[in-house]
């Protein structure tokens, strides 16, 4: 990995060369320890343990785990959003987000601002998406919440489509501390199936994905399991690819002032194998942290210093794909300022984990 000093960057950004560096190694290698760290990103010892601690409760950033729900038996990913009407108060968008969680287990992002919702969940079937989808509807029906329509959907379901950016924060990182590490964008298609876990398996995988800022002696204290359990069992889940650790980061206190939205459709000409240019160019230049594609849509989210950054990147990704003929339509987008973001659901798999779990068999 090469990493480019850049002054600029440390006076705007307000932390150090040895900080940028540690805070990219922490989101890019999120399993590996202080030690282990130390020797990737080429920093004394100490100066991890330390850059780590401070940067944690400066709130930089904050660890979660990501299980892989379609080894838990869910089908499909619903990314929906929607423009809120201008009349709709703080307690009508307050009471949207209560009425959210509270239908939709599976909800794990939700992001709000005054004009616009954005959120994605992972679902049993296309059946349980339209039960929690309508009660939303039919709750808000009578209000005016909702700009016209109630929002728009996108179904992603594991075993046709790609998860090519989910909540891989690293990637924004370098490009905005020019950091030269390689770019992988292959993601596979994934199976659904269920597997099946021991009660004790199905404690500490519960138990580290609602926790997952406790270390593994503070957990132990939690739920019924040794502290030498709960570390066998957590690299096991890591290993065989059913649970990810993942840093997520706060990109306001990077100096990012714009969340970018685009929901783009393609032509039936243009399946994903044949878009794999594409898609290249776009994880290389967009800084997305979601990316979900399949043959005939693509939906994205990600983050830009300012509007003239959003719309060079746009134009030329444009440029391409028109020249490629790759769309269908024009491209659906929404710039969201971040100072007026709300983010309720951040990466949170409580709600699910809790779900999937009380439902495997015993």
């Amino acid at each position: 990995m090469k990493y480019v000093e850049t002054f600029e960057l440390v006076v705007k950004k307000g932390l150090t060369r040895n900080e940028r560096k540690v805070l990219y190694g922490l989101v890019r290698h999120p399993t590996m320890n202080d030690r282990e760290l130390s020797e990737e990103m080429e920093v004394k010892h100490s100066t991890i343990t330390a850059i780590r601690r401070r940067l944690h409760e400066s709130g930089y950033f904050k660890t979660v785990r990501i299980p892989a729900v379609n080894r838990l038996g869910y089908e499909l990913i619903v990314v929906r959003y929607g423009k809120f009407s201008p009349s709709a108060g703080d307690a009508l968008r307050n009471r949207f987000v209560d009425a959210l969680r509270r239908e939709n287990k599976g909800l794990y992002y939700l992001l709000t601002s005054p004009g616009f919702f954005f959120h994605v969940s992972a679902v049993r079937n296309y059946t349980s998406y339209r039960r929690w989808a309508e009660a939303i509807e039919f709750e808000f029906a009578e209000t005016d919440l909702f700009r016209g329509a109630e929002g728009t959907s996108a179904v992603f379901p594991f075993e046709t489509s790609k998860h090519i950016r989910h909540f891989d924060y690293s990637w924004i990182l370098r490009g905005l501390f020019d950091i030269r590490d390689k770019v992988i964008v292959e993601a596979p298609f994934q199976k659904v199936d269920v597997r099946r876990l021991t009660k004790k398996e199905r404690t500490v995988l519960r138990g580290l994905v609602e926790r997952p800022e406790d270390t593994d002696v503070a957990l132990s204290k939690r739920i019924d399991a040794s502290r030498q359990v709960i570390s066998t069992m957590r690299k096991k889940f890591e290993r065989t690819g059913l649970m990810r650790t993942a840093r997520i980061v706060d990109l306001r206190k990077l100096g990012y002032e714009i969340l970018a939205f685009g929901h783009f459709k393609y032509s039936p000409k243009t399946p994903l194998r044949l878009r794999t240019e594409g898609i290249q160019r776009s994880v290389q230049q967009v800084p997305q942290f979601l990316n979900f594609s399949a043959n005939v849509e693509t939906i994205g989210c990600g983050a830009f210093r300012n509007y003239d950054e959003h719309f060079k990147t746009k134009k030329g990704l444009l440029s391409f794909y028109t020249e490629k003929g790759f769309l269908d339509a024009e491209p659906r987008s929404e710039l969201i300022a971040l100072s007026e973001t709300n983010i309720p659901v951040n990466c949170d798999f409580s709600s699910l984990i809790k779900e999937a779990v009380e439902s495997m068999p015993k």
